[in-house]
């Protein structure tokens, strides 16, 4: 940090303090590179980093240096640290440190992967040690992405014309500011706890902060400047020289990282959090991610696509994208979603006709004429309601419309033509058939008629995959099935049966049924990482149904092959958080496309719509997205604990190459 007058802590400085930090190592087989608390990262390696700050108020930089070494060799070597203020040398230190070379793993004897794993995440020379060690580090915290992100302050200073603008006859101005470290903001006040100043901008305003028109009132603004000197011409206001005061986002280095101990179904599992690079494995002519140890001491990887970079498209199969449920028949626009039991990995079609209670019913497109009619017709080979003229023709007209009088009859239009089915076509065919009872601009009190689950049970009776399912198991008969190493051995022999969870649990309630149409249902994922304080598990729920697996001795034995999908539980432990982004760990893809989990989100009955978690831009989980959405599949295998390292460290540039034992 810079150094001050401890009796004038807070104060801010009358000049700025240069600060240098030169760091070098006595190991010529050595190379760095280092992150910062200032936002700054720089993966390019050195043998000596040369490192200035300006320090112009009191402020802590934090300073995390990476050592690399160069080749495979074991050693040691001294860090050396200089530190200089105002090009006066202040302090000086070293720090002594073991080097392992590139292949820890190998050159330490821990060709098994499972144990490779455990051991490099602390450079344990024993796996009881390194078990150890990973516990120690407690329990990851959920309420945080890994790596957790924090907003820093970024100055430029003496910048020429930093502000212009045309248009604006007051500023207000403080001779100080506060900077939020959470929400990346600014606001202005005085020292003295006078209110900041509201007044034209000029020369007498020099030294003082403005965030130009805004913060009458305190509010946040994305940055300030300090004033150096001003212009004023007719109605362009321009501060011409003076310091631009904003702020960038900044990954924080003590972020939680490597493996953290938590429980499966089968015993203790060891997840990747953050952003690790020693967890990459190329197998079957694809590059895949670790992302935990199971508790039989398998190994849980997704898919990485034929790159080994982890930040584009090429994550998901095919290069292309998928509706989570199905079509009916490929004469089908759209994937039916419209029930809840659409949520399943496999789901149930024990449907019958059914009429809902009342609810209210979201109408998003108001504005948007619709045919609605006296009678309709259920048609059995497409399961899909269709308006039928009982006594009059069908009308065209918006939900707000059909609260006009039939000057006729005296009556209001939707008691005489009550049902919908929202289309604009008059032979347009429905999912769920909307019978209104009271229309009104952008919702309306109706009941739903549709063919659907009469039970919580039948929807999950298993009997039909859903898209997702069909295209991840296509894709491994298709590329995988056969498929052989140099060794002659088929790369399904690398690859065991596991348990995939397709939580399909909810909290008993009238609001949780789990089947009904006409209220809502929160499935158990929902309630565990959606609300406040943010969980995850890796242990699924007890009904064997939502077990998936290729054989029994796992789960329900209902997949074709050892494949499936990640689940939202998994992302969240791996460093992902709902509703937050995370474009700097392993899971996310930051190209602006998104992928499906297996795990339901809801059901939400005012459109109707059932939703799965998927990891959308920049990493976020977010369970917005209908199953009828096309996003990207990354298929999930579990490879035997017994599988040997052949060559490579795990890392992005050298994944591990395996062998059987």
């Amino acid at each position: 940090s810079n150094f001050y007058d401890i009796n004038d802590l807070g104060k801010t400085l009358e000049n700025a303090d240069n600060m240098n930090l030169k760091i070098t190592g006595t190991n010529s087989d050595i190379v760095l590179s280092y992150k910062d608390s200032e936002g700054n990262v720089v993966e390019e390696t050195s043998e000596t980093l040369d490192l200035d700050y300006i320090f112009n108020k009191n402020k802590i930089v934090e300073i995390q240096v990476f050592v690399t070494p160069k080749n495979d060799t074991n050693g040691v070597t001294d860090l050396n640290f200089v530190l200089t203020r105002n090009n006066e040398e202040v302090q000086r230190f070293h720090k002594y440190m073991t080097i392992y070379g590139n292949n820890f793993c190998l050159n330490n004897g821990f060709d098994k992967l499972y144990d490779c794993i455990l051991a490099s995440d602390s450079l344990a020379t024993d796996i009881e040690t390194a078990k150890v060690n990973i516990e120690a580090k407690g329990e990851p915290n959920l309420n945080d992405t890994a790596p957790t992100y924090t907003y820093v302050e970024d100055i430029t200073y003496d910048a020429s014309n930093p502000f212009v603008e045309s248009g604006i006859n007051r500023f207000y101005f403080g001779d100080s500011y506060k900077f939020d470290e959470k929400n990346g903001t600014f606001s202005l006040y005085n020292a003295d706890g006078s209110d900041i100043i509201t007044d034209a901008l000029s020369d007498n305003y020099k030294n003082y902060y403005t965030c130009g028109s805004v913060n009458q009132y305190h509010s946040a603004c994305p940055s300030v400047f300090r004033i150096k000197s001003t212009s004023v011409s007719e109605t362009t206001y321009a501060i011409t020289q003076g310091d631009i005061i904003t702020y960038k986002v900044s990954s924080s280095i003590r972020s939680e990282v490597g493996l953290y101990k938590t429980e499966d179904d089968y015993g203790d599992a060891y997840v990747f959090r953050g952003n690790v690079n020693n967890n990459n494995v190329s197998l079957c002519g694809y590059y895949w991610k670790i992302i935990r140890t199971n508790g039989d001491n398998s190994i849980r990887l997704i898919y990485n696509g034929r790159s080994p970079s982890h930040k584009d498209y090429r994550t998901f199969i095919n290069d292309t994208y998928y509706a989570y449920s199905n079509k009916y028949s490929e004469s089908d626009t759209y994937p039916r979603h419209q029930d809840p039991t659409y949520v399943g990995y496999m789901y149930g079609k024990n449907f019958t006709l059914q009429t809902s209670s009342e609810l209210w019913h979201t109408i998003e497109n108001y504005t948007t004429k619709f045919y609605f009619g006296d009678g309709y017709v259920f048609d059995e080979e497409i399961e899909k309601f269709k308006l039928k003229k009982e006594s009059l023709a069908p009308i065209v007209k918006t939900f707000e419309e059909m609260n006009s009088v039939d000057e006729t009859t005296g009556k209001k239009l939707y008691e005489l033509y009550p049902f919908t089915c929202k289309s604009t076509n008059g032979d347009g065919a429905c999912e769920t058939l909307i019978k209104v009872k009271t229309p009104y601009v952008s919702s309306a009190l109706v009941q739903y008629i549709s063919y659907s689950s009469p039970s919580k049970d039948s929807t999950r009776t298993n009997e039909v995959s859903s898209n997702a399912k069909k295209q991840i198991e296509l894709w491994y008969e298709t590329n995988v099935i056969n498929k052989k190493d140099t060794n002659g051995n088929l790369f399904t022999d690398y690859i065991v049966d596991g348990m995939f969870c397709n939580d399909r649990s909810a909290t008993s309630s009238p609001y949780n049924s789990g089947y009904l149409l006409n209220n809502d249902t929160y499935y158990g994922a929902y309630l565990r990482m959606a609300g406040t304080n943010k969980l995850a598990t890796l242990k699924c729920n007890g009904d064997i149904r939502d077990h998936f697996s290729s054989t029994t001795g796992k789960g329900n034995g209902l997949l074709n092959y050892p494949v499936a999908l990640i689940t939202a539980d998994e992302y969240a432990l791996a460093g992902g958080k709902y509703g937050a982004k995370n474009k700097d760990f392993y899971l996310s893809v930051s190209t602006g496309y998104s992928y499906w989990t297996m795990t339901p989100f809801d059901f939400t009955a005012a459109y109707p719509f059932s939703r799965v978690f998927s990891i959308g831009i920049d990493g976020v989980l977010q369970g917005w997205a209908n199953v009828g959405y096309t996003f990207g599949l990354r298929p999930v295998i579990n490879l035997s604990k017994d599988v040997l390292i052949s060559s490579g460290d795990g890392t992005v540039e050298n994944p591990f190459t395996l062998k059987l034992a």
